[in-house]
């Protein structure tokens, strides 16, 4: 007689089921199917998607705030949210001063960069608003009420300008020049606020030892 255990082991499922044969031809038939069926393309929308949430940052930064680097004209414009314009330029590789000056009129620097020349070939006097006299000593109220600041390192010549604080028919004219004195090479930097821009602007002399 058939013990109930026995038949509870007999009608277990688990038990009675043997694992697919992957051999069968069941098992290669569905193989097969899966083989051949088309793959769908990868959709290109989301690079589509990557490629203009870039260009809109890049386009909204170039909003935001005017900046150019220059690289091989060996200057920089930068139109900070205040108003004021900060540039620079490198006073050794800076020949043509052309391009730097559409950028700084861009920005609405009222800027003109000049590349000195020597006393002998330039024999113009500057129109210098006498309400911007150059001041080769100055107070903490004098550099306030400055249209321009500006610093010299190692021939990098860094200078920021404040438009508003100088006349709409003005012009800053910032000349430089580089030359080699005993002690080594200089670099000269000259800013005038001018009624009438010049054509030239001089090296001045060397200061007497």
């Amino acid at each position: 007689m058939t013990d109930p255990l026995d038949r509870l082991r007999a009608a277990d499922p688990a038990r009675t089921h043997t694992d697919p044969d992957p051999r069968s031809p069941q098992a290669l038939a569905l193989l097969e199917r899966v083989l051949d069926a088309p793959v769908e393309p990868i959709p290109k929308r989301s690079r589509r998607r990557l490629i203009a949430a870039v260009t809109g940052a890049a386009v909204a930064a170039a909003v935001a705030g005017f900046f150019v680097a220059t690289p091989a004209a060996a200057y920089t414009v930068d139109k900070r949210p205040d108003g004021s314009v900060h540039f620079s330029f490198r006073a050794e590789r800076l020949k043509d001063t052309a391009k730097l000056n559409a950028e700084l009129a861009r920005a609405g620097a009222r800027t003109v960069v000049m590349r000195m020349v020597a006393a002998d070939r330039c024999a113009e006097a500057l129109d210098m608003d006498p309400a911007f006299p150059f001041l080769t000593t100055a107070t903490p109220e004098d550099l306030e009420r400055a249209p321009v600041a500006y610093r010299v390192a190692d021939g990098d010549v860094v200078i920021t300008v404040r438009p508003e604080k100088y006349p709409t028919e003005d012009t800053l004219a910032f000349g430089y020049a580089t030359r080699t004195d005993p002690d080594g090479r200089t670099t000269i930097v000259v800013p005038a606020v001018v009624r009438k821009l010049p054509s030239c602007m001089a090296i001045p002399e060397r200061p007497n030892r």
